[in-house]
């Protein structure tokens, strides 16, 4: 990694004055100008940017929460660290109050340096709030007053510097992978009308559940996708991530059951959903919107799975069986090769309709239908045929040959798929895998 030389910090320094004058000169209001505390002469790294990101969450937050107008922002990605300047419509004392809030929330709040440059061009004071000192990171004693006597070394500094950005990323990352892929969960089940499913019209081809089973299983399953990206994350290898996430699944199952007592929301979502929460701490930080790698990891952490499922005796569930009789890949066979139609078709068609300021229905609904025509859906088969599962996959395709098929000719569809009692409850969960790819996505923009 570069280090920072006298003659790039200035002109980094430079540059961050321009940015701010220009801002100031628009639009007569405060900028906020955040950057990290990094000692040393390398001032970036995968964590510092992912502790970044935490922190411009923090003061985008804060701003939504009182009402302030954001009117530009900027986020460089510099040689000197990451930087923010966020211009907005609001008190310079009261975002000074806010940004002193945050960097005292916690040790990683002191690593934000968060300035607020009023209307002048001056800085709005630490002191002139009422606010102590900063404190030093390692014994607590006003932080200038060891500056200016080096009390610490550099590597004292810089250990202690590494453990809280170790932690705090932890910890956030999982946190954020498992709202995500949850979020991803309620995206699916709220997405309506999806043909033979439970939507928020109706129940579809199901008696035992509705909307607000899907809900409660939604929610319990949190802690499972927070443990299936640590996993990944201290894993040495996919093969034994994948080990180790076989257990997590089973737990993960039992509690879903426990809340849904006994039916079967959320089992295909906890195989495939789990794999990549546990893909994406593989990843690493930083890597969230390689949809690439993340569904490489998911191939190479399931290398081998379809052998399991052809030993005698192997043939437990109807994927399994339907595996053994006409050799239909099925759930196990999409996670093996990288989940091909999630990328290929759900994804694409979800991201392109939402692009072309389609709604989340009508972007949701056809990337069902894109799925359904493209995957070999194993409980469509258990409820029907193998025949009768590939002459719908055709008609899905038929309908959304265009590139769009409109929600009146969905609803028939479901319609059809109630009366004969078909769900493609596989197609829905590769659904809610797509949906969560896209999600961490956005997480990368920084929107």
């Amino acid at each position: 990694m570069n280090q920072v030389t006298v003659e790039m910090m200035m002109q980094c320094r430079d540059d961050r004055a321009a940015a701010q004058h220009e801002l100031l000169s628009r639009y007569h209001k405060p900028v906020i100008s955040f950057s990290m505390n990094i000692p040393g002469p390398v001032k970036t790294s995968p964590a510092v940017e992912q502790a970044f990101r935490i922190g411009c969450r923090r003061i985008i937050g804060g701003l939504y929460g009182m009402k302030a107008e954001i009117l530009e922002k900027r986020i460089l990605y510099i040689p000197t660290g990451p930087e923010a300047l966020i211009c907005a419509d609001a008190d310079a004392c009261i975002l000074k109050a806010m940004a002193l809030e945050i960097e005292d929330q916690d040790e990683l709040g002191r690593l934000f340096d968060i300035d607020i440059i009023n209307t002048d061009g001056l800085k709005a004071g630490r002191n002139a709030s009422g606010k102590q000192e900063r404190r030093c990171l390692i014994c607590g004693c006003p932080a200038k007053q060891c500056a200016s006597r080096r009390v610490h070394s550099l590597g004292e500094l810089q250990a202690k510097v590494s453990s809280i950005l170790d932690k705090a990323v932890s910890d956030d990352s999982a946190n954020r992978v498992s709202v995500l892929a949850v979020k991803a969960l309620l995206y699916e089940v709220t997405a309506t009308p999806k043909p033979g499913l439970v939507d928020r019209n109706n129940n579809g081809s199901h008696k035992d559940m509705d909307f607000f089973t899907f809900m409660g299983s939604s929610a319990v399953l949190c802690p499972y996708f927070k443990s299936a990206f640590l996993t990944g994350l201290g894993s040495a290898s996919p093969a034994d991530s994948f080990v180790r996430l076989r257990e997590l699944g089973k737990e993960a199952e039992r509690q879903m059951f426990y809340e849904t007592k006994g039916i079967n929301t959320h089992k295909g979502a906890v195989f495939s959903l789990g794999i990549m929460c546990c893909a994406v701490g593989l990843a690493g930080y930083g890597h969230w919107g390689n949809t690439d790698e993340i569904l490489r990891n998911c191939a190479l952490m399931t290398k081998g799975i379809m052998a399991s499922v052809c030993k005698a005796g192997a043939g437990i569930t109807a994927g399994q069986m339907l595996y053994q009789k006409h050799r239909i890949a099925g759930i196990r066979g999409e996670a093996e090769s990288g989940f091909p139609t999630v990328q290929n078709y759900g994804l694409k068609v979800l991201e392109k309709l939402l692009s072309d300021g389609k709604s989340w229905d009508e972007a949701s609904a056809n990337a069902l239908m894109a799925i359904i025509a493209a995957a070999q859906d194993t409980n469509m088969m258990a409820r029907s045929s193998v025949e009768k599962a590939e002459e719908e996959a055709e008609k899905a395709g038929k309908l959304i040959e265009s590139g769009f098929a409109a929600m009146s000719e969905i609803r028939k569809v479901d319609e059809l798929y109630i009366r004969d009692n078909l769900s493609p409850g596989g197609s829905a969960d590769l659904l809610a895998c797509g949906l969560f790819l896209h999600f961490l996505k956005k997480e990368e923009e920084l929107d």
